[in-house]
């Protein structure tokens, strides 16, 4: 074989390889999202009380979807030092649960998008993740973002607690 020839080869396994990843590649939605409330108003996309009611709602759902440690080693093995805290449990147990770094929110009404805490991983820690594990894309100074459609939807609550470090992994465990 002529080395003109393997070249070709190469070259259309590389562009065969960027089409399968094109046209398997999760579709995203576009999202807001913030780390505050006031980053939100002054972002101007949504008033003081979208932003403020959206936020006590991320706040919500968090307590339900957050991810859950039995100690705090692990916890901050995925989210950094200083980056959790203890909750107790209707049990009169607790769980180590990372702090809320941030929230989402549909940038419109009829969005598929719904609002969620959003947290940053000690390994990625300028970039927001969802509950469940799911990266969102860089934001504007608008908050304008995209995110993978699974990760858009509502976050499930959380049956169960993580023994090791695990986030986007194995702390994916939820209820039906």
């Amino acid at each position: 074989m002529k080395p003109s020839d393997t070249f070709k080869l190469v070259l259309l396994g590389a562009g065969a390889l960027g089409l399968a990843f094109y046209v398997f590649s999760e579709p995203k939605e576009e999202a807001l999202a913030y780390p505050s409330v006031e980053a939100c108003i002054k972002a101007g996309v949504a008033d003081e009380a979208a932003c403020t009611a959206e936020f006590a709602k991320a706040q919500a759902i968090h307590n339900k979807t957050a991810p859950r440690y039995t100690n705090s080693g692990n916890c901050y093995a995925d989210f950094g030092y200083d980056r959790c805290y203890r909750s107790r449990t209707a049990s009169g147990g607790s769980v180590w649960l990372p702090f809320m770094m941030g929230y989402l929110l549909a940038p419109r009404i009829g969005s598929s998008v719904f609002t969620q805490p959003l947290y940053r991983t000690g390994r990625d820690p300028n970039r927001f993740y969802t509950s469940g594990g799911g990266r969102v894309d860089a934001a504007t100074a608008k908050g304008r973002t995209k995110v993978a459609k699974s990760q858009a939807r509502q976050p499930r609550a959380r049956t169960r607690t993580v023994a090791r470090g695990g986030f986007g992994r194995r702390a994916t465990s939820g209820a039906s």
